[in-house]
């Protein structure tokens, strides 16, 4: 079989585009493809975000001996216009405590969830998104700094009437007023003989069973987070 020189020369030369190609699109990344480079520089800068904040004097005051990404991808988050990568970081301190915390628009993690694990990582991402929208609004100027005592009464009162309380067992967890429209509310009663809590406005509320995993945290952090639901969109 004759090849001719010319022949020989085009192909060697698309084998060296190809190459050129190749290593450009492994640097910045093509259509449709994640790029790597980038995806590894964002995963250092959210483990090294995660570590200064646990580092932080005013949070546990010590850097994690180890942590890992567990869960990422991007999601809608409050008051952004766009999807943002988030990251969800399991850790251990030197002091034995362990937990998952949250990276990405903002760095946090809760204590004293006994059985983390039990978690899901969407479920997770529910409750810091949630989280982070009571937290927004808790620390406005806006944010009224007394409880309305006659405003709660007259609901427990509907819900007593309603049945939708145990009118021999019933305890506010939480109220939250966000503007000047909705006032959300948590609070722990029994259903069907089980403990549960009651969660959303005055007219429309969910009850979520109190062993659930996710009530281990605050049940408005949940709450919000399913209602604002991060995974639409995205």
């Amino acid at each position: 079989m004759n090849v001719s020189l010319e022949a020989l020369s085009w192909h060697n030369g698309m084998e060296y585009l190809s190459c050129i190609f190749s290593f450009i699109s492994f640097l910045f990344g093509n259509p449709g493809r994640e790029n790597p480079v980038k995806r590894q520089n964002e995963q250092q800068r959210a483990l090294s975000d995660m570590a200064k904040w646990l580092a932080h004097s005013k949070e546990f005051s010590e850097k994690p001996v180890e942590q890992q990404i567990i869960y990422e991808r991007e999601i809608s988050w409050p008051w952004e216009k766009h999807p943002v990568k988030i990251f969800l970081i399991e850790y251990k301190l030197r002091n034995g405590l362990e937990g998952i915390g949250f990276t990405g628009p903002t760095t946090w993690s809760f204590a004293g969830v006994e059985d983390w694990k039990a978690i899901t990582s969407d479920d997770w991402v529910y409750c810091y998104v949630g989280w982070y929208i009571q937290f927004f609004f808790t620390h406005s100027e806006d944010f009224p700094q007394h409880t309305n005592l006659e405003k709660i009464n007259k609901l427990i009162r509907k819900l007593l009437e309603k049945g939708s309380l145990a009118p021999d067992y019933y305890k506010i967890r939480d109220v939250l007023k966000l503007g000047e429209t909705f006032t959300y509310y948590a609070i722990e009663t029994i259903k069907d003989g089980k403990q549960v809590y009651l969660v959303g406005t005055e007219d429309n509320y969910i009850f979520y069973n109190k062993d659930l995993p996710q009530m281990q945290l605050p049940p408005l952090f949940y709450f919000l987070g399913k209602t604002f639901n991060p995974f639409s969109g995205t």
